[in-house]
């Protein structure tokens, strides 16, 4: 009897019987442990020494798929920021033509009134056309539209803009002509001041200006007054505006001066002119 005792005792802890004696000896020591610290946290200090000594660990872990997860945020903050930066670009490249378009329209529009506006002082009519080149040859000796014989432009017509007058044409083409402007040393046109006195001839002087190179001394003239055409030519209409007086030098004559006129009219600073009609009955 007593052997047999001693042997369901051994089968106890035998082989078979004994993981599961061991998990339950464990089991009921957590849940003592447990009790333990949720009423007297016995273990709170070991939990914090345990955590803080793992936390490196923790954190080399965890880096490979923090740094994943922001390098995958940048690329797409860097996608979302290009396509933003692209769509303003279209905006601004957008704009800046429209202010373009605006700004053509109404530099076309202040022309086309100008146009009407000689047109209706003068009694003229003419052609518009195109600079092509504005100072081909010899500084401004030369200047070429886009219009020529068949747009019924003839050589010997008159040339002005909206400051003012421009020049002579001197050769056309079929398509093209070209303008001998009033700055040129072959250029002279009959003019008066403004004021409706000092018939003289403007030359032009081969660079930017008109010259008067004898001027009479007797006569009133200042600087930054105005000359215009006098007409008696009948090639340049009356009342046209030519330049302004920028200097009055003296000569070896005590009886005359020399006198320097800027033109109204700049090849680089406008592209529309009008070509006026040739009147016949002249």
């Amino acid at each position: 009897m007593a052997q047999r005792l001693k042997s369901n005792n051994l089968k106890l802890f035998n082989r078979n019987t004994f993981p599961l004696f061991t998990f339950f000896v464990l089991f009921l020591t957590c849940l003592i442990l447990m009790g333990f610290d949720y009423r007297y946290g016995l273990l709170k200090k070991i939990k914090s020494e345990f955590s803080l000594a793992t936390s490196p660990i923790n954190y080399i872990i965890n880096l490979p798929v923090e740094m994943y997860h922001n390098t995958k945020n940048i690329f797409k903050t860097v996608k979302l920021l290009t396509k933003e930066n692209q769509i303003l670009e279209k905006k601004l490249y957008d704009l800046s033509i429209q202010i373009q378009d605006n700004k053509l329209l109404k530099a076309e529009n202040f022309q086309l009134r100008e146009k009407l506006n000689i047109q209706k002082d003068f009694g003229i009519v003419g052609q518009n056309a195109e600079i092509v080149l504005p100072n081909v040859r010899n500084g401004y000796s030369i200047i070429t539209i886009d219009k020529g014989s068949k747009d019924n432009i003839k050589d010997g017509a008159a040339v002005i803009n909206n400051n003012g007058l421009v020049g002579q044409i001197i050769n056309t083409s079929r398509n093209y002509s070209e303008i001998r402007p009033i700055t040129s040393k072959a250029f002279a046109v009959p003019a008066i001041l403004d004021n409706g006195k000092e018939n003289i001839i403007l030359y032009g002087n081969g660079n930017s200006e008109l010259e008067i190179p004898l001027f009479p001394a007797s006569s009133l003239i200042e600087i930054g007054d105005i000359f215009v055409t006098s007409g008696i030519d009948k090639i340049y209409p009356k009342g046209i505006k030519i330049g302004k007086v920028s200097d009055i030098k003296s000569t070896k004559s005590p009886k005359f001066n020399y006198i320097l006129v800027k033109p109204f009219f700049q090849p680089t600073t406008f592209s529309q002119l009008t070509v006026l009609e040739i009147n016949k009955n002249d």
